[in-house]
């Protein structure tokens, strides 16, 4: 494909760089620009994104850099750990140190945590679709080989795939699960129950998605018991079991407090 998009003297540019910078601005301008619908201060929300983004970055570089199988490799070359532009990023990482920063901001300016947890869902489903085309682009996150008719073939010399190899398109499949997630979240909205069930939805969706996909990448990362089951899947299992409990809990609490003001309205009535 065309993993690199252009060269300035020494500074080489990676297209993946490009399209996680995209992901980033679409999803953080979706975030501000519904904000207002949802009656949520536009200006601590733009705050909040911008720390969330700069700690997801840091989280996914240090759990790509951790569990991606290349530690050694970082720790013989340690500046490259710092040369962001190249790629090497690992969703979860910035998900969970999101999210750690997020609650702390919340809690710090008393906003309401599962409010804003709806807001950013879909645009996490966009992003990541966004997001994956610039792996697309740059052979990262490689399928195993195929003989599939959908297969896909990277020749240039600069991909992080290998070459001349009919591969499973596992970065597409990952473009398009998150777009169904991204489209299923804009649907369920209008049916939503309570506050809090979009981002649980997402958090399960996405995991249940993620971990499909992971069965046919072939990329060097985190894998155990003989490349079974990856770092991804893992952690995957813990957050969708967290979610699904999450999801019940508030789905139980939605009910007692429909049936509270039920009952003071027939109270009153009476």
């Amino acid at each position: 494909m065309y993993p690199i998009l252009f060269k300035i003297g020494p500074l080489t540019i990676q297209t993946v760089s490009l399209f996680h910078s995209s992901a980033i601005f679409l999803g953080g301008f979706w975030v501000y620009h519904y904000a207002e619908k949802e009656k949520i201060n536009k200006e601590k929300v733009l705050e909040m994104l911008v720390l969330i983004t700069i700690y997801s970055i840091i989280g996914a570089r240090v759990f790509s850099i951790l569990f991606d199988g290349s530690l050694k490799w970082y720790l013989s070359n340690p500046l490259k750990m710092f040369a962001l532009w190249n790629g090497g990023f690992t969703f979860y990482g910035g998900f969970i140190f999101g999210i750690v920063v997020g609650i702390w901001y919340i809690k710090k300016h008393r906003l309401n945590f599962w409010k804003l947890a709806d807001l950013f869902a879909p645009a996490l489903a966009l992003g990541l679709a966004v997001g994956r085309i610039g792996c697309f682009m740059s052979g990262d996150s490689y399928g195993k080989p195929s003989n599939l008719p959908w297969a896909v073939t990277f020749t240039n010399v600069h991909s992080s795939a290998p070459l001349g190899i009919p591969l499973q398109p596992t970065q597409i499949y990952s473009v398009i699960t998150n777009l169904l997630i991204f489209i299923a979240l804009l649907w369920w909205k209008k049916k939503q129950k309570f506050t809090g069930e979009l981002f649980l939805l997402f958090a399960i969706l996405y995991s249940i998605t993620r971990s499909f996909v992971e069965i046919f990448r072939n990329d060097p990362r985190g894998v155990y018991f003989g490349g079974i089951i990856s770092t991804s899947q893992i952690i995957s299992f813990f957050v969708m079991l967290l979610s699904v409990f999450l999801y019940s809990k508030l789905k139980d609490k939605n009910k007692i407090k429909i049936k509270n003001q039920l009952s003071r309205s027939n109270i009153r009535r009476g």
